[in-house]
């Protein structure tokens, strides 16, 4: 078997019998590789083909066995949550990964079941992105298979789809689907003549028809973008932030007079937007089906409940629980039919409390941030996506285990701290929730460098917060004596 010594002793014998000297001396070895290799790419771009064929070479194999190596790579984009997951479904079953991300600090590149490499940014040069893919993909011995995990990149691969697949083995549908269901006005209305309920929405076109709209919509509302990805720029969050009801995905809007106004300033920097009616009910009543369907209709599918989102309400999943609802399969399988679907995914509902109603809010077509929990509850969509693309026997379908959590304690943290601003949740009912089979999102022991440079940035980021904080209030209390001093003469000429 190939690799260092190290890691073969790592591998061969079972971990709880390593003793602690010699677990130290691999975990130090393996940190001066990643630290070696940390040092070759950090001034590493675009590439030519002959130097993106070295440095694909892993540092350290750590593979149960040779034979894997024969298997295709895999390549992944971008490396947040979703694109840790799908590294470690793989990594962990001998498939060589290539995790791909313009930021060598994101939680999965730390990792030891793949070979980073940092790329060009999709955002900024999508050209150079795509060429860097296609010259990766080139300089390996067998097509390798592709998992997109952003938005901006399905999209903005889905233009290139016959260069792709000359080139890669993809897990994402087809072009002509991704159409239908990446903007919002264009999921609805595919929704709508498939008889799956929506809510009800508008896309304006000038702030004449917002007027118009905001007679009619019921409230609360929200505005969104068509695309989702295009509120992902750090011009528009700042803008969003700054706002009276804005967070990072949507604008929410209590009355006429909000609705209007915050058109009026998003639309500043992105006028292709959809109003929609907010649709009442809990955040626990946030149902996400998370699938992988091949060609021949067979589908493979778990799902999940969202029980913290953060932002709340309006947010993305904080804390999330396994579940089976036989409503929600039947519904999702059907519009997979009716589409053709072929592909990774996951559909997002929304329960309304007003009628018992799911009505349809989100459409991936990507494995998404907390995929990575079917694995635990034992349908792993990314290794069956993986199979199917390279053409191998997939395994039979099975029922997925409710009640497993899936946690990202950073993200539930900020969560906590919003629903208790509201009155919703207190220190030990949140406390309470934690217990229980779980996933954590980036916590592993088998793989504890993502957890390590979480953590890490996560305390400079509280140091930051508590020291910004600490000399604002020094700042505000001196403001507050100067102008106690300047006003004492004129105070003691009044008495």
């Amino acid at each position: 078997m190939k690799g260092c010594g190290y890691c073969r002793q790592s591998v061969e014998r079972p971990f709880h019998r390593i003793a602690a000297i010699d677990f130290l001396r691999v975990e130090l070895v393996r940190a001066w590789l990643l630290i070696q290799r940390f040092g070759l790419l950090r001034n590493a771009d675009c590439k030519s083909a002959e130097s993106i064929s070295d440095e694909v070479q892993p540092v350290c194999d750590c593979l149960p066995a040779e034979k894997e190596f024969m298997r295709p790579a895999a390549i992944v984009t971008y490396m947040s949550y979703s694109g840790l997951g799908i590294i470690r479904s793989l990594g962990r079953r001998g498939i060589r990964a290539f995790a791909l991300d313009p930021d060598l600090g994101q939680l999965g590149m730390s990792s030891k079941f793949c070979v980073k490499l940092r790329c060009p940014s999709i955002e900024e040069s999508p050209e150079q992105n795509f060429d860097f893919l296609i010259r990766l993909a080139s300089a390996l011995k067998e097509k390798p298979v592709l998992f997109p995990t952003s938005d901006n990149i399905v999209h903005g691969y889905s233009s290139r789809e016959d260069v792709l697949r000359t080139n890669l083995r993809l897990t994402t549908p087809r072009s002509s689907i991704i159409r239908r269901i990446s903007a919002k006005d264009a999921l609805f209305r595919t929704a709508r003549e498939n008889g799956i309920p929506v809510p009800e929405t508008f896309a304006p076109k000038s702030l004449h028809d917002v007027k118009a709209i905001a007679s009619v919509i019921p409230y609360p509302c929200l505005i969104k973008p068509i695309r989702s990805n295009a509120w992902h720029i750090d011009a528009v969050q700042k803008k969003l932030k700054a706002m009276s009801g804005g967070s990072e995905k949507s604008i929410f809007a209590k009355t006429r007079h909000a609705l209007i106004e915050g058109y009026k300033s998003i639309s500043a920097v992105d006028p292709n937007v959809i109003i929609t009616e907010a649709i009442p009910g809990d955040d626990s009543d946030l149902l996400y089906f998370a699938f992988y369907r091949c060609a021949d209709g067979r589908i493979w599918h778990f799902s999940g409940r969202k029980e913290r989102v953060t932002p709340i309400h309006f947010g993305s999943a904080s804390y999330v629980v396994s579940m089976h609802d036989p409503n929600l399969d039947r519904i999702s399988i059907d519009l997979l039919e009716k589409l053709n679907y072929h592909g990774l995914g996951g559909i997002e509902f929304k329960r309304d409390s007003r009628d018992g109603k799911l009505k349809l809010i989100e459409f991936n077509a990507r494995y998404g941030l907390w995929d990575g929990l079917g694995r635990i509850c034992g349908v792993d969509t990314a290794y069956i996506a993986y199979l199917d693309a390279i053409g191998e026997k997939l395994p039979p379908h099975r029922q997925a285990r409710p009640g497993v959590k899936w946690l990202s304690i950073a993200r539930d943290v900020s969560a906590f701290r919003g629903y208790r601003q509201e009155g919703s949740l207190g220190l030990l009912k949140w406390a309470q929730t934690l217990g229980g089979e779980k996933m954590w999102a980036v916590f592993d022991w088998d793989d504890p460098m993502p957890a390590i440079n979480a953590s890490l940035r996560f305390s400079r980021r509280a140091m930051h917060h508590l020291a910004s904080s600490f000399w604002s209030r020094i700042f505000e209390r001196s403001v507050r004596i100067r102008a106690g001093v300047a006003q004492s003469p004129e105070r003691l000429s009044t008495r």
